[in-house]
């Protein structure tokens, strides 16, 4: 049975654990390149190289976003063409992926290259840690090519239901990026730069594997460099950034709260509150990207299966996925919560840093067992092809919501009030998930 059958087939409980387990151990690899980092930064370069990285590190997942909006869109086509059995769309929609991805990047990096350090600035970075951001950017700038391109392939290959290969290619990549990371920073002492060029390198080893396994045709999918260098079909680029605008707006709306929440803290509270906020954010990303991996096993399945006309097992899916979700939700909670202290001691010995970090953490949490709902709920209008409320979900809770009390509630609370505004932002975004979900559920039931 091929990777893609499995998807119409298999028990959906089974299914949904082999098709997410891979993605979360891959989500998890991606969360060690910019966990890694951080620990090895802060430890070897410093307090103020911690805040360099909080304004690089958004600047690069600022170009990245471009390779997650259309490979989200087109791992939807892919699976839908797969249910449906047309596997000539699906290996179209790949190459005219790759194909347009390439050109992106080119444009964006260049530009990107060009206004580093004024877009740094924009992005939060004082006088005192400017130089170390831009060491750090023009390095790992390299590495945004190869990142979004492993978004499309690692997406593509997931739809086609081959999650463990694309964990694997994931797993390879951190591993190498744990082992070379130390050896650049401490034993050559190139500090912030061999942090940077150990990334680049993993972020390489792990397209040039995804780019082996798809010309070689071993699953549905198929690389062609004839296909690829053909100019690609409008229809199938208009409705890979339609359906995956939702991920770019949520993204870019990510961005643009990095901004202000940086800008906002260095105004109130200083480079460590900065830095502070930078070691949350990426002890966050031991609970979002899994969420995200968990959905990423998710969104095939249910594509497929409402491409077959499959209603019944797109209801099973949707109520396992939300309840894999918030149990992994709730369990984050209680990690983040209680072990806050300890979590925080990993990155820095900085007493004062360690305070303000662990205060933030606790409160940021509060309303992390709701995050769930929120993902798998988004998910599933991208995977049905539904743009109009996947991008509402998309915007809900960072342009609607976090974005406007992240402007108003620092006025009264100062720095507190950022931390504030992400469980309130939370809470009203898993309300409008709920509401949409009620809608989009009572339809399926119908059509059973």
């Amino acid at each position: 049975m091929e990777h893609s059958e499995k998807l119409g087939k298999e028990k959906i409980p089974r299914l949904l654990l082999n098709m997410s387990l891979p993605s979360i151990m891959g989500m998890l690899a991606v969360t060690l390149y910019h966990v890694a980092d951080t620990i090895f930064v802060g430890r070897g370069v410093g307090t103020l190289a911690i805040a360099a990285l909080s304004v690089s590190m958004p600047f690069l997942m600022s170009i990245a976003i471009f390779g997650q909006a259309i490979s989200i869109g087109g791992a939807s086509i892919i699976s839908r063409a797969l249910g449906a059995g047309d596997k000539e769309k699906a290996n179209l929609t790949l190459n005219n992926l790759v194909h347009t991805i390439s050109i992106i990047n080119v444009v964006v990096i260049i530009v990107a290259f060009v206004f580093i350090r004024p877009v740094l600035i924009v992005f939060g970075a004082g006088e005192s840690y400017i130089d170390l951001a831009v060491n750090y950017t023009q390095i790992a700038l390299i590495g945004s090519f190869f990142m979004n391109y492993i978004h499309i392939t690692m997406n593509s290959i997931r739809a086609e239901g081959n999650a463990k290969f694309a964990m694997q290619i994931m797993i390879f990549g951190a591993v190498l990026n744990l082992i070379v990371d130390p050896i650049f920073i401490f034993v050559f002492d190139w500090g912030i730069r061999g942090a940077a060029l150990a990334t680049v390198l993993s972020q390489m080893s792990g397209a040039v594997l995804a780019t082996v396994y798809l010309f070689s045709g071993r699953g549905a999918l198929r690389l062609s460099l004839s296909k690829i260098m053909k100019w690609p079909q409008f229809s199938i680029l208009k409705e890979s950034f339609g359906i995956g605008s939702a991920s770019f707006a949520r993204q870019a709306a990510s961005t643009l709260i990095v901004i202000l929440i940086n800008n906002s803290l260095l105004h109130y509270g200083g480079p460590v509150y900065v830095a502070a906020f930078g070691i949350v954010f990426r002890l966050l990303m031991f609970n979002f990207m899994p969420l995200i991996g968990i959905n990423q096993g998710f969104m095939p399945i249910a594509g497929y299966n409402y491409g077959a006309g499959n209603y019944s097992r797109v209801m099973h899916v949707l109520r396992a996925g939300i309840r894999a979700a918030t149990v992994f939700s709730v369990v984050s909670f209680c990690i983040f919560f209680f072990l806050s202290h300890q979590l925080i001691t990993v990155f820095t010995e900085d007493e004062a840093l360690i305070e303000i970090a662990e205060k933030a953490l606790r409160i940021m949490v509060l309303m992390l067992p709701l995050i769930g709902l929120q993902i798998i709920g988004s998910g599933l209008f991208q995977a049905l092809g539904k743009i109009v409320p996947a991008l509402l979900l998309g915007l809900s809770r960072q342009v609607l919501f976090l974005i406007p009390l992240a402007l108003i509630l620092p006025r009264f609370w100062g720095a507190e009030g950022v931390w504030f505004s992400f469980p309130a932002s939370d809470f009203l975004a898993a309300f409008i998930t709920t509401l949409l979900l009620y809608r989009e559920i009572k339809k399926l039931n119908k059509c059973q």
